[in-house]
């Protein structure tokens, strides 16, 4: 084990044992199985250090309200079309996918409200596609306004 620095050994008093720990936080204690999923699901997809300590209760509703909605839409696809109970679940799930999309936008989970760059309307750092300088379409004999 390599020896540590004075200044290493002064600041263990001061930083935690595991200063980065709460970049992906875990789901709360007692947390149900498929809210907890829908949890490591938003928070693995998010960017490092995107929930704070302050998200985390809004982020708990949002879990809660994605697990409703699927456990609504399962009950939705078992009853019969038609039928009274039918349409008293259909009511109920949109009104949770409402809710369930306004906490996904005051989180900035959705992608109109995750873009970084509101000027053009794009993220600059997650194009998936090639450069326009990447296209290759420019005619051979015309010059480049640098090259003027």
């Amino acid at each position: 084990m390599p020896r540590k620095s004075a200044n290493q050994i002064a600041m263990e008093g001061v930083v935690g044992p595991d200063p980065w720990k709460y970049e992906r936080p875990d789901p709360p204690e007692g947390m149900p199985e498929l809210a907890a999923a829908v949890w490591r699901d938003v928070v693995s997809s998010m960017k490092a250090r995107h929930f704070t300590k302050e998200t985390h209760a809004l982020l708990a509703r949002y879990c809660h309200a994605m697990a409703e909605c699927a456990r609504l839409e399962t009950e939705l696809a078992r009853v019969g079309v038609g039928l009274p109970a039918y349409d008293r679940i259909s009511q109920r799930l949109n009104g949770t996918m409402t809710v369930a999309l306004s906490y996904a936008r005051a989180l900035r989970l959705t992608p109109k409200s995750n873009l970084e760059s509101r000027a053009d309307g794009r993220d600059p750092r997650r194009t998936l596609g090639p450069k326009p300088w990447e296209w290759g379409n420019e005619p051979e004999g015309r010059k480049k306004p640098w090259e003027l």
